[in-house]
């Protein structure tokens, strides 16, 4: 365990247990998978790691989704750093297995891990897909271009990387992203944000390897005006997976 889910990250998560925050966790996740529509990707029998997972709600419900579809994931997995899923998200997803399998009363029903994504615990070329939601503006140029590293080795010659960020073109607008981020994620001041333009983003993407199967832009609403987002889904290029 890396050991940053410290005293901070346990009262917030303890808070977060409480049914209105728990449901408004459940609103955010079901928001991002309407606008982002990232699931015709997954495939049946698929292995997936969401980098950054948070309290699981995404995942969960990515995994409740395939199932109603016909069309359920072997697997998808999640790690953090400083979170855990809550014990609503894995008792829904117990329930969840118990129904299609008898199974899922384990203590860990979502594969749910404390690992760094600098340093994932998984096989080489053993995932179908990785998805980091909101979650790299926290990394800083060398720390990024290593999980980057670390995705290619993980994925499979055919799998897919799904990147959800906020777009920043201005100073202002930099302001007031990085205000709600703070917000939402009960972080300190002195925390490191790394945003880009979707023209920086699509140039980091190609340098690093990767062609841009899809981006897709969505927003949300804030007092001092929307926050747009930019939802990108990557492939190594072809010279790449040679």
């Amino acid at each position: 365990m890396p050991g940053e889910f410290g005293f901070k990250e346990k009262l917030i998560h303890k808070v977060s247990e409480f049914w209105p925050v728990d449901e408004a966790l459940q609103k955010r996740a079901e928001w991002f998978i309407d606008n982002s529509d990232f699931e015709k990707y997954f495939k049946e029998g698929g292995q997936y790691l969401d980098v950054g997972a948070g309290k699981g709600h995404i995942v969960q419900r990515v995994l409740a989704d395939m199932e109603k579809l016909g069309t359920s994931l072997k697997a998808y997995y999640g790690i953090d750093v400083a979170d855990k899923p809550l014990k609503k998200v894995q008792k829904r997803e117990s329930a969840r297995l118990q129904k299609v399998s008898k199974e899922g009363m384990g203590k860990n029903p979502m594969g749910f891990s404390f690992a760094t994504a600098e340093d994932l615990p998984f096989q080489d070329g053993s995932l179908d897909g990785v998805s980091y939601i909101f979650s790299i503006h926290h990394m800083d140029k060398n720390k990024l271009n290593k999980v980057m590293q670390e995705s290619k080795r993980v994925l499979k010659k055919d799998g897919y990387i799904f990147i959800a960020e906020d777009l920043v073109d201005a100073e202002k607008q930099k302001k007031i992203t990085e205000k709600r981020d703070r917000q939402l994620n009960w972080e300190s001041k002195d925390a490191e944000h790394n945003y880009k333009s979707d023209q920086e983003w699509g140039e980091y993407f190609d340098g690093m390897g990767f062609d841009v199967v899809e981006r897709d832009f969505f927003e949300s609403e804030t007092k001092k005006g929307p926050i747009p987002h930019g939802f990108y889904v990557l492939r190594l290029k072809k010279e790449m997976n040679k």
